[in-house]
């Protein structure tokens, strides 16, 4: 019994046990009293000043890595928990190596229950492993702390509404892995380099010589000396690698197949890899719904260390559902593209307006790569350079694949 009907039994018990001179009554309804008293205190004040945190070991992690999960229980006060139960949200895309998962929270979500006891002002920490075999960024928690008093009579609960991220990057593989030539795993259309003058790094004046590009000629500086003179521009040696993702891989718009998304991931992922150790500068786009907008996420080249944990996290954070179609997203970066920027495109959904925009692309002085992504292979039109991944099969076995 609970609340005023409970206090109300022992008030009459008492009174009973008193006017009918009975003692021993009287003492243990007393003992009733003051245990109530001091259940109902334990439990109002039980989770005052309690804390409970989550620290990850790393927060970002590789395809398949592992790392730390440390649980802390704090209890910030002179009164001791007999019991805490902490109940944290947990997504069972992160495999947990160490400890019990434990019903369903959710649909893709279960509950991670720890049961500890704190004395006065003690700190507990527990520690476990998890692992991340699948691409994505992860929500560990909320939680919910349920305590109570020591007989067990009453409890209560708060919610804890601290959630920590775990970003899982897609899987890196040599780009050999992808079935690009083995000789020249990058493909001829990243070799030679080529060298080319960059028309915003201006240089000097020479005198013109036949051969020189008539664009280029310095005409007031031409009617000062009364030559020929034309610009000299410093060669353009910082390469850049763009590249475009495509999200979708069907025709409806929430309807796609994992393995083609988490491929096209993957290939992106490792051919920005490659290409930022060979001192490339690296962009992305990918027309995936991004947070607050509604047409794609853009990551702008760079080659600075922190570049390619900033291309990973965009990656590992991409959802199946598109904003603008692949091709609209072609020809509205085109603007957005550096000088002499090489493009590789990847699809699943390689169309007649996908190859316009690659080939405007190609007109407009660009390099252009489409590799495409199916469980079988597409005819391209021969304007373009293309090579075809592979489909279910292919991204299994990269998967799969255990790296030294």
């Amino acid at each position: 019994m609970k609340g005023h009907a409970w206090w109300g039994l022992l008030a009459t018990l008492l009174l009973i046990s008193i006017i009918a001179h009975r003692g021993m009554l009287s003492i243990l309804v007393l003992i009733l009293i003051l245990a109530t008293a001091v259940s109902e205190l334990w439990t109002r004040y039980c989770l005052n000043q309690v804390i409970y945190r989550r620290h990850l070991g790393h927060s970002q992690i590789a395809f398949g890595e592992e790392t730390t999960l440390t649980l802390e229980f704090v209890n910030v006060k002179p009164l001791p928990l007999a019991w805490l139960l902490v109940r944290d949200e947990f997504p069972n895309q992160v495999h947990l190596l160490t400890g019990e998962l434990r019903h369903k929270a959710s649909l893709d979500r279960e509950w991670f229950v720890s049961l500890v006891s704190l004395r006065w002002y003690e700190r507990l920490t527990r520690t476990h492993r998890i692992r991340g075999e699948q691409r994505g960024q992860f929500n560990l928690g909320p939680a919910e702390l349920v305590s109570g008093d020591v007989f067990g009579f009453r409890r209560r609960s708060q919610n804890d509404p601290a959630v920590d991220v775990l970003t899982v990057y897609p899987k890196v593989v040599p780009v050999e892995a992808l079935g690009l030539p083995a000789g020249r795993p990058m493909g001829e259309w990243f070799a030679p380099r080529r060298i080319q003058t960059d028309p915003l790094r201006f240089s000097m004046v020479r005198e013109y010589v036949p051969g020189d590009n008539p664009r280029h000629i310095h005409w007031k500086a031409s009617a000062h000396t009364g030559t020929l003179q034309t610009k000299v521009f410093e060669p353009s040696q910082t390469l850049t690698l763009m590249l475009a993702l495509d999200v979708q891989t069907l025709p409806r718009r929430y309807e796609y197949i994992s393995e083609y998304l988490e491929y096209g991931c993957s290939a992106a992922a490792s051919l920005a890899t490659h290409a930022l150790a060979e001192r490339y500068m690296v962009g992305l786009f990918a027309n995936a719904i991004a947070q607050g907008r509604r047409d794609w996420v853009h990551v702008r080249a760079g080659r600075s260390p922190q570049q390619l944990p900033h291309l990973l996290t965009a990656l590992a954070a991409l959802g199946p559902v598109f904003g603008d179609p692949f091709a609209r997203m072609l020809g509205a970066m085109a603007p957005l593209l550096p000088f002499g920027a090489t493009v590789i495109a990847i699809t699943a959904m390689p169309e007649e307006p996908v190859y316009e925009a690659l080939a405007a692309l190609q007109e407009s002085g660009h390099r252009v790569l489409l590799c495409t992504i199916g469980d079988e292979p597409v005819a391209v039109p021969e304007s373009l350079t293309a090579y075809h991944l592979g489909g279910r099969d292919a991204w299994h076995r990269l998967e799969t694949l255990e790296l030294a």
